[in-house]
């Protein structure tokens, strides 16, 4: 185990470092940042590697020491596909919660919508930046290693092509939360617009009544019925026969629209 710089040692121990791809004289480091169990509890999680002519080191964060890879490359790359192949199961299983949820606002609107939407867009949002950086990186890992005959190409093309699937599908899902977001304001809106538009229909119809009542409320002579035993009563047939024309030429008019 060649000896690694202080500064070095730290990135490699710190859990939340960015991915990254460094070349020294003694030795090359590579550090892939990837989301780990999106499908639970999300962690975005560090893996940290040294690599020299001859051998390659796998920094365990628990043990906090370096573990090494008996087959070099080839287990470098059978520990990476596992956690990127872990990584593809956590998405798919984020896209058929968001197919649960767009089922669930099709069949029924409900406020718990956007607690649901925002906590999945956080994750998908935070996984997306992740892992574009993640492949960018290993990508130009690929690019520096592919020379040496002892390297792995094929492998590790098929890793950043897993890789590549990966963030298209974390993109896709949150695009489709995009549109569910869309479709759920559309349907909100459209809520509050037949709300404001039944209070305005209400607003209508009462207010010449307020009018009238208004109007017979006041303390003068001359006003109709005033004199008649019955006023009272005609004067509240004719409210009633006043507002069943009003709303029936409202609803005539809604009807004709």
């Amino acid at each position: 185990m060649v000896k690694i710089h202080e500064l070095h040692l730290q990135d490699l121990q710190n859990p939340l470092h960015p991915s990254t791809f460094e070349e020294y004289q003694d030795y090359r480091i590579l550090v892939l940042r990837l989301p780990e169990q999106m499908s639970k509890k999300s962690k975005i999680h560090s893996y940290g590697f040294i690599m020299t002519e001859e051998s390659v080191y796998y920094y365990d964060k628990k043990q906090k020491d370096f573990t090494q890879f008996p087959a070099a490359l080839d287990d470098m790359y059978r520990f990476l596909d596992d956690k990127i192949d872990t990584l593809m199961r956590d998405i798919e299983i984020v896209q058929d919660k968001i197919v649960s949820l767009e089922e669930s606002l099709y069949k029924k609107f409900t406020a718990p919508f956007m607690d649901h939407w925002h906590n999945l867009k956080k994750e998908l949002s935070r996984s997306e930046r992740v892992i574009l950086k993640a492949v960018d990186i290993l990508k130009l890992f690929i690019v520096k290693s592919k020379g040496s005959e002892v390297f792995p190409l094929n492998e590790f093309n098929d890793l950043h092509e897993h890789l590549e699937r990966t963030l298209r599908s974390n993109v896709a899902a949150n695009d489709q939360l995009d549109n569910l977001y869309h479709y759920y304001t559309l349907r909100a809106n459209d809520r509050m617009n037949r709300s404001i538009y039944l209070l305005t229909v209400i607003s209508v119809i009462f207010l010449p009544l307020n009018l009238v009542v208004g109007f017979f409320g006041m303390n003068t002579g001359g006003l109709p019925f005033q004199k008649s035993p019955l006023g009272t009563t005609y004067a509240f047939a004719s409210m009633i026969i006043f507002a069943v024309l009003l709303t029936t030429g409202v609803l005539w008019k809604i009807k004709k629209e």
